[in-house]
Formats: structure tokens, sequence, C-alpha cells
């Protein structure tokens, strides 16, 4: 909530003060916090079974926090880490990272990410990985092109650089590459993935074009859910 709302005193302050108190948020307060809640929080969410929207969109912020949070690296630091969109179901891709990196053409590189779910009991998520690597085969340079940058302030070689994305997508130039999250359960954990991510992606052969990441939890339905209460608790 805190990311989401961008940490403002008056929506994640006041939203964080009543859920540790278990108070419900009134007035304008409750429809403001409830703004940025509702698009995949609502309370209607926890009637559906399996819902998978509520469980792939913790999936999706479990990777942008997890990706935050990595050690910085001097040669290769984020620039832009884009937040999951508002709500699972809105169109372009799923995340984007854009690194300022020393000795590369561009001064830049950047990522984009596709995320999946696995909820499956076996250890066995190729069919949803498949998927991801598919998608941004076929779909990368559609969700590049669908980025707007209008209300960025960008520093002018930055400007440069994210207005050609879809360009060096396209060009399958070194300073693109794709990666594949997928979130499932511990008992899902595969002993073996992304092995044949080239056989489904199959442009951008250039090292570390590539990039795949495992993210295990318990009970991921199990947990989305619990998210969720957290969430509108003071609702």
């Amino acid at each position: 909530m805190r990311e989401r709302t961008g940490g403002r005193p008056r929506t994640y302050g006041k939203w964080r003060e009543a859920t540790l108190h278990g108070t419900k948020l009134t007035g304008k307060d409750h429809v403001l916090v409830k703004a940025f809640a509702e698009p995949v929080f609502e309370a209607a969410a926890a009637k559906k079974e399996g819902n998978h929207g509520l469980a792939g969109y913790v999936g999706e912020w479990l990777w942008y926090l997890l990706t935050r949070d990595l050690p910085e690296d001097p040669a290769r630091t984020v620039e832009i880490l884009g937040p999951p969109k508002a709500a699972v179901n809105d169109g372009g891709g799923d995340g984007l990272v854009v690194y300022r990196e020393r000795g590369t053409a561009w001064g830049f590189s950047f990522r984009l990410w596709e995320m999946k779910k696995y909820t499956g009991e076996a250890n066995q998520p190729d069919g949803a990985i498949r998927k991801g690597w598919t998608q941004l085969s076929t779909k990368g340079a559609t969700y590049l092109g669908m980025l707007s940058w209008g209300d960025k302030l960008l520093a002018d070689d930055t400007r440069e650089f994210v207005g050609s994305l879809a360009d060096q997508w396209v060009d399958e130039e070194e300073s693109a590459g794709g990666g594949v999250s997928v979130a499932l359960n511990t008992t899902a954990i595969p002993t073996k993935a992304f092995h044949l991510a080239h056989e489904h992606f199959t442009t951008h052969k250039h090292p570390g074009a590539l990039q795949g990441l495992v993210v295990a939890i318990d009970d991921l339905e199990g947990f989305a859910h619990e998210v969720r209460e957290y969430v509108w608790t003071a609702l």
C-alpha cells in the first residue's frame, strides 16, 4: 500500500494507522483510500473461488518489490522500475526495468518482464513459463509501443533511450532483453526451469538477453487473500 499510494500521509498514513488499530476509515478519507485499493482488492474478490486476478496481481507486486530491493550494482544502476499496473487485467506488459549501464552503445539497457502464476500441486510450472515467453515473443513490441512517458520528468539521454524501446526490441539490439517471473507454491518449486526459454523466445540471442525468476510462497492463493484482507481492514 505504501508503494501503491506513493506513501502519502493522507492515503498510506491514514490507511496504516486505521489498519494497525483495527478501525474503519470514514468520509472522504474512506473514499480516497478505497480508490487505491478497489481495482484489485475489493471485498468481493474474497468470494471468488480461485480468484486468478488476485493471486496473479500479488505475484506482480512480489516481483516488483524483490527487484526494487536487490543490491545495487554500481556498473548497472536502475534508472526506471515500473510498478505493476493499477489492475491486473490492464493492457500492456507486466514489468519494465531500465538500467543505466556503463560500456554499452546506448549507455542504458532494459528488460521487459512478463509475470505468471502457477497454483498446481505438481512441480511442473512449465506451461505457465512457456506462456510467458510466448507472450514476450509475440507481443513484446506491442507492449513497448503502448508505453507512455508523457508524465515522466526524464533526463535528456534517458528520454531518448526510452523513446526507442520498441525500435530496440524489434531490431534485437543488445540493449533489449526479456524476463519471465512465475509465482507458485513452495510445494511446486521446479527442479529445473527456464532451460527451454530459447525455444519459445526465439529472438534476442545475445548474452544476458533472457532472465527468469521463481517466487515461492507457502500457499500463494492463501497469501493473496491474506494480503487482500490487510488492504481491506480499514475499509
